[in-house]
């Protein structure tokens, strides 16, 4: 097979189209076509086109990721699905990983640090709703526990809790009320003890004739 022609791509100024035998073979960025040392009239074999085709193939891969993290945080798992999506390449989405993380672009830890901190500290989740977010967006179960570890969030959750409660219930400690304020609170990830304790605290400075 020989290059017949290398010419800039119409929409996309800093990309190449290769022929080969005057057949469009694949696109290619300018910076890749001089590192590759490709030009017209090379003579190209089966085993060096699917070289270049995987070298391509990365790059983009790799402009692609370098995009979506720019935009916005991944975990390991996310990115990987968005590599697969637009590569269709395992091989390829896994060099790409590699890439991300060895420049710190994709990092778990950091990512369900800041995940579980929001999580507490804006939504108001309990410890168990957090880790099970962090599990369902694809964070291994001992990066999610060493994130809430080094939350330290005992303190926040238990005032968290409290401001809740005192604001779901309104004062009103009827069974109906108390039961459908556990079963809320349970959801929201609060363990059942401190649910339970919590309910106790404020009912005592209720009967004691502190406002709720």
């Amino acid at each position: 097979m020989k290059i017949t022609k290398i010419e800039p791509q119409k929409k996309h100024k800093n990309r190449m189209s290769v022929f080969l035998d005057d057949t469009f073979a694949f696109g290619i960025d300018a910076f890749s076509l001089y590192a590759l040392k490709l030009k017209e009239n090379d003579e190209i074999d089966e085993i060096r086109l699917r070289e270049i085709k995987n070298t391509v193939l990365f790059e983009s891969a790799k402009t692609y990721a370098a995009n979506l993290v720019s935009a916005r945080s991944y975990t390991e798992r996310g990115m990987k699905q968005k590599l697969m999506d637009h590569t269709g390449d395992e091989a390829t989405a896994n060099k790409v990983l590699a890439f991300l993380k060895e420049y710190k672009l994709i990092d778990d830890s950091d990512y369900a640090r800041r995940f579980a901190s929001d999580c507490l500290n804006l939504k108001k989740y309990g410890r168990r709703k957090i880790k099970y977010k962090l599990l369902e967006k694809g964070i291994p179960a001992e990066i999610a526990e060493n994130a809430i570890e080094e939350l330290d969030c005992n303190d926040v959750e238990a005032e968290n809790l409290e401001k809740l409660m005192q604001k779901k219930l309104g004062g009103d400690f009827d069974m109906k009320n108390v039961m459908r304020a556990k079963r809320y609170f349970a959801a929201r990830g609060y363990s059942f003890d401190d649910i339970d304790s919590t309910l106790r605290k404020l009912k005592a400075e209720s009967e004691d004739g502190y406002s709720c």
